[in-house]
């Protein structure tokens, strides 16, 4: 691990106490307020329902008791009113010049989310990124390469220009096979690699002895919520340190970052630091609303407070992680944060090959078709390193093989024309599986690198 010997230079909100950066945070919220109650259709409608005067609202404490949360259904529903941009995009639709339009993945069984951003909020998201890579050690000028396809989705793209807008050389390999990467990886020399901690963990897996990798040093991962143990066994694989993220979709970025103090210890895990200049976190009791203290565990919530043109504003995220003030980690920086291998989901939200994935969305597939009795689902890591997703499903009577055969195949290829993945699947006998009124007893986590956190939260 040759990680530049330099020292890692500081802005001046690193540098900031912690009043002082609360006092920041709170007039960013309040030219949000102004600006967003004047120009959204869909946050003033709320607003207005819930009897909110924003003129009320005259501290950080004022805006987390008194302005309503949002989340995912509240997005999908005013697309469905207004389609196809819903009224929190309309007005922009030809006023502001080009935008960024990115989906969910669409595995919820809710539907697609559609969300935006303008260019100078393009801005201020390449601002955010570019605390990951000079934390992680990386100069403007050093090269990287993108493991994460470009598509509609946020991941992918956002790492793109973030670092492109950094000084970074890009590689985008995303599109090619894992072995084209890996001779890119042995061409180029990149100092990162950037994707899904899973996908990562492949590449390592696959490599040939010969290939030279000796150039890597920095591992950018995120989107699954994995266990410190994994990123150690990752960082042997590739001699290189992780450096661990946490976004979304809905803020068009990745805003929480490891530091240079890296990943921590199993008796004492690193920080993921939120940056707070650009992003206000709030993590709450989902019951009660109110803020956790220092080491509690809550429900992940977000305002981006650069999104003017697009907002987002006290977005309920369905994460839940442990929080910690600035103070929790060693370098001294003011911004609070969630503790790293802490994060797990409050709904029944499955991770696959960086793919969000909803088991309802699952059932409503399979049991559509009427010869399927019970079904379970069995997630594991192959020899590889990839995620694999294997179907298995109780047929309400007996099958001979090549019916067996044929319906599985339809299965098959009906989960892949909605979600976008393979999943393997398998025939059992009649009355082989019990059967559950319980979703998430249907599914089996045995993947190598789940934390702890994100599988338990998946046992009812």
């Amino acid at each position: 691990m040759m990680l530049n010997s330099l020292p890692i230079m500081r802005d001046a909100f690193e540098q900031m106490e912690h009043a002082e950066l609360r006092a920041l945070q709170f007039r960013r919220v309040r030219a949000l307020l102004d600006h967003v109650s004047n120009t959204n259709g869909f946050y003033a409608r709320l607003w207005r329902e819930h009897g909110l005067d924003i003129t009320r609202i005259n501290s950080l404490e004022d805006f987390t008791k008194r302005v309503p949360t949002v989340e995912k259904s509240d997005f999908i529903a005013d697309q469905v009113n207004e389609p196809p941009y819903g009224s929190r995009l309309r007005h922009l639709i030809g006023n502001a010049g080009p935008l960024m339009l990115f989906t969910t993945s669409g595995t919820s069984g809710q539907g697609q989310e559609l969300h935006a951003q303008t260019l100078r909020e393009l801005q201020g998201s390449s601002a955010v990124y570019a605390y990951m890579y000079r934390w992680a050690g990386l100069r403007p000028g050093d090269t990287a390469l993108l493991t994460l396809p470009l598509t509609m989705l946020g991941g992918g793209r956002l790492e793109y220009h973030g670092a492109l807008d950094y000084g970074l050389n890009v590689l985008p390999a995303g599109n090619y096979d894992a072995r084209r990467k890996l001779e890119l990886i042995d061409r180029f020399k990149p100092k990162g690699l950037i994707g899904t901690t899973s996908y990562l963990w492949h590449l390592a897996a696959i490599r040939d002895e010969g290939a030279d990798v000796s150039g890597v040093e920095a591992l950018f991962c995120g989107g699954e919520g994995a266990s410190l143990r994994w990123y150690g066994r990752l960082e042997r694989g590739w001699d290189a340190r992780v450096f661990d993220r946490y976004g979304s979709t809905q803020s068009r970025n990745d805003h929480m970052f490891t530091c240079e103090e890296g990943l921590g210890a199993e008796n004492r895990p690193g920080l993921l630091h939120n940056i707070d200049p650009h992003v206000l976190l709030e993590v709450i009791d989902p019951a009660t609303g109110k803020h956790a203290r220092d080491g509690e565990k809550g429900e992940v919530v977000l305002t981006s407070l650069y999104h003017l043109d697009t907002p987002v504003i006290r977005c309920r995220m369905k994460d839940l992680a442990v929080y910690h003030s600035g103070s929790y980690c060693r370098c001294g920086r003011p911004f609070c944060g969630i503790e790293i291998g802490s994060i797990s989901r409050l709904d029944e939200m499955y991770r696959i090959k960086g793919i969000n994935v909803w088991p309802q969305a699952i059932e409503q597939v399979v049991l559509g078709f009427y010869e399927v009795d019970e079904y379970e689902i069995l997630l594991s890591t192959t020899p590889d390193g990839s995620d694999q997703a294997e179907l298995r499903f109780m047929p309400k009577s007996f099958l001979e093989p090549g019916q067996a055969a044929l319906l599985c195949e339809r299965i098959a290829s009906e989960i892949r024309s909605k979600i976008a993945l393979r999943f393997e699947v398998t025939a059992l006998a009649p009355e082989s599986l019990a059967r559950s009124e319980y979703k998430a007893r249907r599914w089996k986590d045995q993947r190598d690198y789940i934390s702890d956190a994100a599988r338990t939260a998946h046992t009812p």
